[in-house]
């Protein structure tokens, strides 16, 4: 019988690769690699390093087409419930392993290395689960360096020679930044790096057709390398002819417009990129392609835009699930370019339903912690992309919202508990200074009814009277920026951003809430490694209430000698202004806050019951100002690949409530208290919050996927107990007081602690901070 041609030379490399490894004395040798089959597959590979390591393992198995099972496989052995891999997935190919040498050797040699030495002597095969275990033994050999880098013209002089003297210094500045220099290890993507990055340089000054070339010579005995670029510039250019190719519904002067330069202006390659995003950034074309066509080296340049307008109208929806709105839907109807001249028009819906009512984040504790978020929106955008410049842009939003606020007591009485209106309108102008960076003013009116009906079922002496809802009009002027540099805006690893904000409320039209809120955000982002990355961030605000605001929310420290009618009305304005402010105080909690508490709910915080989940829940407090940081050590996830990274984290705040009474007095609705006449059951508004813990990322084209487990170092005396029982003990506290069976009053402490509650898990999409 005649083997094929294929099965014999399948055959001879296995002979060849049994015959290496026989030499080698390894394990292979006993168990005879002739018994290797087709069925044979892939148990593991790993890596022995001779004298140096350059390159990660992950980078390495990028370059080889050989695989094996990851780590998901490896925890089967110890989970049952991790999905079983067929290891049949990664065959073994002797063949293959073979052409895997020669590729590390090629890539080992395009990073500077010019004699590596890679083999497989140690590898295993394992007869009796027919696997192989495939060892690869690395030495790098000495790196290549590079002696000498120059740069000259077409005629052999020296670059700097080509520039006058105001641009020759910005050249050498340029040039002295290079990723080669002299010491460093040469690579051939540097190189290149280098000719690119080279030329677009030159572009950016004018010289629209300037070439860069290069070459290397090698000293192979010294492992040395002088690398020579050759720069070709052309003629200094201005642009020219701007051609507008694809439009209908759009005029070209519209598209000329947005551009970032005029002709007559001195040719730069990175604003012909920059109209490109502008384009783009109309939201009005599907494809938008900027290029220099064709055309003689001369002193002014033509440039072509190329665009494929997208459907003028369109209507699109979605449907999802978040922890705290619970099944939410959101459509919206767009008209691309209203009345002309890009305008944006868009009408939405929101609609989040808060259902189911659970907290599906709460894996360590029982039962609903907070109310859910409820929020039916109905707006209206129109948006003018150019207001005397390119960089500036305005909109106009009216708006009508129905919320249930988990800061606010539920009206029981409503439709889903809602217990906010509000409808006004918001205007803004945006001016961006560079992509991502933009410096934002806004005005917002609304008129608002807060609706504070209590429960049917609360006693009249058990409520304080403060009817059944609050109208009233918020005036808000913001300003807000986002400044500073980084890497990549989406996943940065190197730089910084600053964010400062400032609120202005009761300046223009009349609001019945006054006051002045500044805030700032710095946060920092250091490789220390390969895939080590350090992110920190620092925050503070403060918010001062003025005029009749401040006096609401000052209780005088002695309101006990006052009739019983002034000291309820006081009460009363004080609970009704902390309701009013209570989406302008400072919070603590979430994902992106201080990990470990839920969102907002860490610090001050009282016992209330539910009309919604029908049990009691917590409520934040709230806080005057707040300082805070968080620190984020991201590492790789060994055996996952690059896309998944893991971070280990600590964050902490300080909320403190200042010259502010922000606990809801006593008689407040729904809120427990004990006894009947006596504070509320609720945690101090200052206090120190700290959690830290370990968590895993996936990344993605929108960012990173991110899930934490956090664990409080700092909880209050509210936190690791359960609202429910808390609710209960206060209950049948009352009732022995009542009934004078409990003559000593038990605090909520005596409540049983629930270890578990110490832990939170988070999840997010996007970057922490």
């Amino acid at each position: 019988m005649v083997a094929s041609a294929p099965s014999f030379f399948a055959r001879l490399a296995v002979s060849i690769l049994l015959c290496t490894l026989i030499g080698t004395g390894s394990v292979i040798a006993q168990n005879s690699l002739q018994l290797v089959n087709d069925e044979t597959s892939v148990r593991k590979i790993s890596w022995n390093f001779v004298n140096t390591r350059t390159f990660d393992t992950d980078r390495l198995e990028k370059q080889i087409a050989t695989e094996a099972p990851g780590a998901f496989f490896r925890l089967k052995k110890w989970f049952d419930w991790v999905p079983r891999v067929d290891p049949g997935e990664y065959p073994f190919d002797a063949v293959t392993l073979q052409k895997d040498v020669v590729r590390l050797r090629q890539f080992y040699q395009q990073n500077g290395f010019l004699q590596p030495r890679i083999d497989y002597p140690a590898s295993q095969y394992d007869t009796s689960s027919n696997t192989i275990h495939v060892q690869f033994v690395v030495d790098e050999g000495p790196p290549l360096i590079v002696r000498r880098t120059s740069y000259h013209t077409r005629d052999d002089r020296q670059a700097d020679t080509l520039f006058d003297p105001p641009l020759r210094s910005e050249w050498r500045d340029f040039r002295d930044e290079a990723p080669l220099q002299t010491g460093d290890r040469f690579t051939e993507f540097k190189r290149l790096q280098i000719e690119e990055s080279t030329t677009t340089w030159l572009r950016d000054q004018g010289y629209a057709f300037a070439e860069v070339t290069s070459s290397t010579q090698i000293d192979t005995t010294a492992n040395k390398a002088t690398v020579r670029f050759k720069i070709d510039p052309g003629p200094q250019a201005r642009f020219g002819e701007i051609r507008i190719e694809g439009t209908h519904s759009l005029e070209p002067k519209i598209v000329r417009r947005e551009l970032p330069f005029q002709t007559g202006d001195r040719f730069n390659a990175s604003k012909v990129t920059q109209g490109q995003r502008e384009l783009f950034g109309l939201n009005l074309f599907r494809v938008a392609l900027a290029d220099i066509p064709s055309q003689p080296r001369d002193s002014t340049v033509a440039v072509r835009y190329r665009v494929r307008e997208a459907r003028l109208r369109t209507l699109s929806g979605q449907l999802g699930y978040g922890g705290r709105p619970g099944v939410f839907g959101e459509g919206r109807w767009t008209h691309r370019n209203f009345y002309g001249a890009a305008r944006n028009l868009s009408v939405g819906l929101i609609a989040e339903t808060g259902w189911p009512v659970s907290d599906p984040l709460n894996f360590f504790g029982s039962g609903a912690t907070v109310d859910p978020q409820r929020r039916f929106r109905l707006s209206t955008t129109l948006r003018q992309p150019y207001v005397f410049s390119t960089r500036l842009s305005g909109s106009f939003e009216p708006f009508f919202q129905e919320r249930l606020s988990d800061k606010l007591v539920p009206a029981a009485d409503r439709w889903l508990s809602l217990n906010e209106r509000q409808f006004g309108f918001n205007t803004r102008l945006t001016y961006e200074i560079l992509p991502f960076r933009t410096i934002n003013l806004q005005y917002t009116f609304t008129r608002t009814q807060q609706f504070t009906a209590p429960d049917p079922g609360t006693q009249p002496d058990q409520r304080l009277d403060v009817g059944a809802s609050d109208l009233f009009d918020k005036s808000i002027v913001s300003l807000n920026a986002t400044l500073g540099r980084t890497d990549d805006f989406i996943n940065p690893t190197r730089g910084f951003l600053i964010r400062p904000s400032a609120e202005l409320g009761g300046t223009l039209l009349g609001s019945d809430v006054q006051f002045g809120r500044l805030g700032l955000e710095v946060t920092g982002y250091i490789p220390l490694a390969d895939q080590v990355e350090l992110a920190g961030r620092l925050f503070t605000g403060h918010i001062w209430p003025l005029g009749e605001s401040r006096d609401a929310l000052t209780i005088p420290d002695d309101v006990s000698g006052l009739p019983p009618d002034e000291r309820n009305d006081l009460l009363a304005e004080n609970f009704t202004f902390q309701n009013r402010f209570s989406d302008y105080l400072f919070y603590a909690g979430g994902s992106s806050d201080v990990r470990g508490w839920p969102i907002d709910l860490a610090g001050g915080k009282v016992v209330r019951f539910s009309t919604v989940t029908g049990t009691y829940v917590y409520e934040s407090i709230g806080a005057e100002s707040k300082v805070g940081a968080n620190l984020e050590l991201r590492l790789p996830f060994p055996g996952l690949g690059d896309s998944f990274r893991t971070a280990v984290f600590l964050d902490a705040a300080r909320l403190d409530a200042g010259t502010l009474d922000l606990t809801p007095p006593p008689g407040a609705t729904d809120v427990v208290r004990f006894p009947a006449d006596g504070p509320v059951v609720a945690t101090e508004t200052d206090q120190l919050l700290v959690g830290t813990g370990a968590g895993m990322r996936y990344k993605t084209p929108a960012g990173f996927i991110r899930l934490d487990v956090a664990y409080k170092l700092t909880p209050d005396r509210l936190d690791l107990r359960r609202p429910q029982q808390v609710g209960d003990f206060a209950e049948i506290r009352e009732t022995e007081r009542e009934s004078g069976e409990q003559t000593e009053l038990r605090p909520p402490s005596d409540v049983e602690k629930r270890f578990l509650r110490r832990f939170r898990l988070h999840f997010g999409i996007g970057r922490t901070f």
